[in-house]
């Protein structure tokens, strides 16, 4: 069987205050980098605000990716567009289910220790597929927004783990 290659990209909503956050912390950097004008000691919260906003503030902006190759899922954070962090790899052949929030079969899963794990763009009336999956020593319960060609190639690969709600 060829390799099957799916992608998804998933934006995380935004904060509602978003802007305002960012619109402060530069405020409050600009603030100090003018008094640092007058007063040499205002330079150094400058350079800790400054240094805060550039490292802390793009994490603001989140979009995840899930990468479906041969068999693995690959979850990615890019943040701001720009870097992207892996988050977690699963191998599918470890996975015990992958089902739509909702389906019974996910009922025998309720009672297992998990770690839980939300990739999710927390909008509401998206749909919502839970798979539960054995990484390393523990299990995870992993949120997901897959599209339908990537809930389709699972499917395939795997039709007896995998349930859409009724």
């Amino acid at each position: 069987m060829d390799d099957l290659y799916v992608e998804c990209l998933v934006a995380k909503k935004p904060l509602p205050a978003e802007t305002l956050i960012k619109g402060i912390a530069w405020g409050a950097a600009a603030l100090c980098l003018l008094l640092g004008v007058a007063n040499i000691l205002f330079m150094i919260p400058f350079i800790v605000i400054a240094a805060a906003d550039f490292f802390l503030l793009p994490r603001l902006s989140v979009e995840y990716e899930y990468l479906y190759v041969s068999k693995s899922l690959q979850i990615d954070r890019i943040y701001s567009k720009q870097n992207r962090k892996k988050a977690v790899e699963y191998d599918l052949e470890q996975m015990e289910i992958f089902a739509e929030e909702g389906a019974w079969q996910l009922d025998e899963f309720k009672n297992m220790k998990t770690v839980d794990r939300d990739f999710t763009s927390g909008m509401p009336d998206r749909s919502i597929w839970i798979l539960i999956a054995h990484n390393g020593q523990q299990i995870d319960r992993v949120r997901l927004e897959p599209n339908a060609e990537m809930v389709e190639a699972i499917r395939t690969v795997y039709p007896r783990k995998t349930f859409k709600k009724a």
